[in-house]
């Protein structure tokens, strides 16, 4: 398939339209990560095409959402949309986040090592952990930041510790 027909098949499905693919088709778009609740902020057909290729040239594996919002791109004709806009909204996230991470992540952190860390230490790589999570996964925001850091020290510390 070509660049051109992903593009428009791709667009199509952020727009929650039907497409028209072949099975074929359908298996080649799986390593896209654009889904139907995209919507109409982020999709323009530029947009997808730079998602597109950085999925192939680049390797790129996070979702069309995640992309655009760390690369500041939006439909211009949008309130909000300008990247000047976006970088505000993305480091309120990131600092949101690492408020958030140094306490859930941080205690986590600090229990899986067996307080054998300082509660400082354990602060800061919490929020890393938190931040970088945040910038992968930003609809899995509530669930990175309050029941994995929960599930991961529970899990931890009654098996393998």
């Amino acid at each position: 398939m070509n660049k051109t027909r992903k593009v428009e098949l791709l667009y199509k499905k952020a727009k929650g339209q039907s497409i028209d693919a072949t099975p074929g088709e359908l298996a080649e778009l799986k390593k896209y990560k654009i889904s139907k609740g995209d919507g109409d902020f982020h999709t323009t057909k530029a947009n997808v095409r730079a998602y597109v290729d950085a999925v192939d040239q680049e390797g790129c594996r996070i979702s069309f959402y995640d992309w655009c919002m760390n690369h500041h791109r939006a439909d211009k004709r949008r309130k909000g949309s300008s990247s000047r806009e976006i970088a505000a909204v993305n480091r309120q996230q990131g600092l949101g986040a690492m408020f958030l991470g140094w306490l859930t992540w941080g205690i986590a952190v600090y229990w899986i090592f067996n307080a054998r860390m300082t509660v400082g230490s354990s602060a800061i790589i919490g929020a890393v952990i938190a931040f970088t999570l945040v910038r992968v996964a930003r609809r899995w925001m509530f669930f990175n930041l309050f029941i994995l850091p929960a599930i991961v020290a529970a899990f931890v510390n009654t098996y393998l510790l």
